[in-house]
């Protein structure tokens, strides 16, 4: 690790209170990734994936249901020529 480095940490260790330089680095850490985790949830964005995610929720199933019955239909027959 580069001096300069060092130095700005045992500075911000001090500080801080931290007892030694890896309290510190873990501090950073866990303060970027809280940071980098709150960016990716940003409250609008996560409102709209919410509002896309109900809309769709609300669509009607009936065609999705009519083409699983045929599916589910030819796929019994296939089994029961299958049997014979």
């Amino acid at each position: 690790m580069p001096s300069s480095l060092v130095r700005a940490l045992k500075k911000l260790q001090a500080k801080n209170h931290y007892l030694d330089l890896s309290e510190e680095i873990r501090s950073i850490i866990r303060k970027k990734c809280l940071e980098y985790s709150y960016d990716y949830l940003d409250s609008s964005r996560l409102t709209k994936l919410r509002k896309e995610l109900k809309k769709e929720l609300n669509k009607p199933v009936k065609s999705d249901n009519n083409e699983i019955i045929s599916q589910m239909s030819s796929i019994m027959k296939k089994l029961k020529e299958n049997e014979k």
